[in-house]
C-alpha cells in the first residue's frame, strides 16, 4: 500500500460567512492510496475553527503508514477503527480512500459493500452565507443555474429577518436554516422559529451553543419545526444523547471519521427515530461524493461543496434536479 498527500486550498466563489467568522478559502489535504493497481482518494477538510491542520494531517496519515506491517485492506481498516487520538478529518480521508480500494478490488460499489438499500436520493440544499441583498443575487442564480430545489440559509442572531426577507424576494423555493449555535437563548430561539415558520422554513440546524441540551430540550418541546443537530453530534456516542433534545442530526464524515463510522451513526439515529441530515465542510468533490454514498439513507442532504468553490480538482457527485446523483470521480486537474 503507498499513500501519497497533496495540500491543496479550496477557494469559495464568494466570501462564505457563518456565525464562526468569515472565510474566503478552506485547506484540505488529499490523500492517494495506489494497491495492486487500483487507485483511490481521500480528502481531510480543515476549515479554520477545527484543531487540525494540513501538518497535522500529513503527520498522522504518515506516521500511520509507518506502523502498518501489512498491506491487507482489512488491517488498515481495523487500526484505524482502533485509533482514539482525534484527528477525525485525518481519519475521514483515509477510511473514505479504504472504502474505494476495497470496492474495487472486490467489484463492487461501496452502497453494495454496505448494503444500502438502493432507493432514491434526497433533495440538496444549497447553501447562502451571511450576506448582502447583492451577493444573494449572485448565489441564488448560481443555485438556480445548476438546478438546486431548496436552499439553507445562515443565521446568527443579528440580521436574520433581513436574510429571509432578501431570499424571498428572490426565490419562492423551500428553505432550512443553520444558525451554527447563533442564538443565545431558549427564548430567543423559539421567538426566531415561531417567525421562521411563519416564513415557510422547513428545519432549524443547531440554534444554540452544542452543550446547551438542556436549553435545547426545552427548544424543541416548544418548536413548531424539526430541530437538527450539527455541532453537538460529532461522532456516534453523541446520539443516544441527543434523543430527547433534537428531531435530527447533521452527520458529516470530517467531523466522525469516515463513512465506517457515519455509516453506523445513520443507523443507530434511525432506531432512535432521529431525521439524517447528511453534510460537509465544503469539501471537494472527494468528499462530498463519499458521503453521497450515504445520503439514499438521508433525509436531506448538504453536499453542495463543489458548487461553492471555484477550483475543484475532481468531478465527481452532482445534483440532478435538486437532488444527489451519484457519479463516478474524476480527477481533473494534477497536482
Amino acid at each position: 500500500m503507498q499513500s501519497s498527500l497533496y495540500p491543496y486550498q479550496l477557494k469559495f466563489k464568494y466570501p462564505f460567512k457563518i456565525s464562526h467568522g468569515l472565510r474566503s478559502y478552506t485547506d484540505v489535504v488529499y490523500v492517494k492510496l495506489e494497491h495492486e493497481n487500483y487507485t483511490a482518494w481521500g480528502e481531510a477538510t480543515l476549515p479554520p475553527y477545527l484543531s487540525e491542520t494540513q501538518q497535522s494531517v500529513i503527520d498522522f496519515i504518515s506516521a500511520f503508514q509507518k506502523s502498518m506491517p501489512s498491506n491487507n485492506i482489512g488491517d488498515w481498516f481495523d487500526k484505524l477503527s482502533n485509533d482514539q487520538s482525534g484527528n477525525m478529518s485525518a481519519k475521514a480521508a483515509l477510511d473514505m480512500a479504504l472504502w474505494s480500494l476495497k470496492a474495487q478490488t472486490e467489484g463492487k460499489t461501496i452502497g453494495e459493500l454496505l448494503d444500502i438499500e438502493k432507493r432514491g436520493f434526497p433533495l440538496c440544499t444549497y447553501t447562502i452565507g451571511i450576506c448582502t441583498f447583492d451577493e444573494m443575487k449572485l448565489k441564488v442564480d448560481d443555485a438556480n443555474n445548476v438546478g438546486f430545489e431548496i436552499f439553507k440559509i445562515k443565521l446568527n442572531g443579528e440580521n436574520d429577518e433581513e436574510m429571509i426577507r432578501n431570499l424571498k424576494k428572490l426565490s419562492s423555493k423551500p428553505f432550512a436554516v443553520d444558525v451554527n449555535q447563533g442564538w443565545q437563548s431558549p427564548i430567543q430561539a423559539i421567538e426566531k422559529i415561531n417567525w421562521l415558520a411563519g416564513e415557510g422554513c422547513l428545519l432549524v440546524e443547531q440554534p444554540m451553543l452544542k452543550n446547551e441540551l438542556r436549553e435545547m430540550k426545552e427548544v424543541k418541546e416548544k418548536s413548531p419545526l424539526p430541530i437538527f443537530a450539527d455541532e453537538s453530534c460529532q461522532g456516534f456516542s453523541d446520539i443516544e444523547l441527543l434523543k430527547d433534545c433534537f428531531d435530527g442530526v447533521n452527520i458529516k464524515l470530517m467531523k466522525c471519521g469516515g463513512i465506517t463510522e457515519a455509516f453506523k451513526m445513520i443507523k443507530k439515529a434511525k432506531e432512535l427515530d432521529l431525521k439524517i441530515l447528511i453534510g460537509c465542510m465544503s469539501e471537494s468533490s472527494v468528499g462530498c461524493s463519499a458521503a453521497a454514498i450515504l445520503s439514499s439513507m438521508a433525509d436531506y442532504a448538504d453536499l453542495d461543496g463543489p458548487y461553492l468553490i471555484a477550483n475543484d480538482p475532481f468531478e465527481g457527485m452532482k445534483v440532478e434536479h435538486g437532488r444527489i446523483a451519484l457519479h463516478q470521480l474524476r480527477q481533473k486537474i494534477k497536482f
